[in-house]
């Protein structure tokens, strides 16, 4: 699992019409790009801009650390903010 407070871009990146971004949801699948290793996982949103995720696959990283977070968006994820990690 890690822990990440989430800072959300105005508008989803990559998508040919402008999707804004809407918060985080329980249990949305998203993908977290940490260092070079990519993984899934599952959100468990707690008070004000933190994060829960549990990972289905492990990667390391440190404290302080930030890490890209993408969304399913018309079938494919697409860039929607980065976290640091707590």
């Amino acid at each position: 699992e890690l822990d990440l407070e989430v800072h959300l871009l105005e508008k989803a990146v990559g998508t040919a019409e402008q999707v804004k971004v809407e918060r985080i949801k329980p249990n949305e699948l998203l993908m977290l790009n940490v260092g070079t290793a990519t993984t899934i996982g599952t959100a468990q949103p707690q008070s004000g801009d933190k994060v829960r995720v549990k990972l289905r696959r492990p990667v390391c990283a440190e404290v302080g650390g930030r890490v890209a977070i993408s969304r399913q968006i018309g079938g494919r994820f697409r860039l929607i903010g980065y976290g640091m990690i707590r």
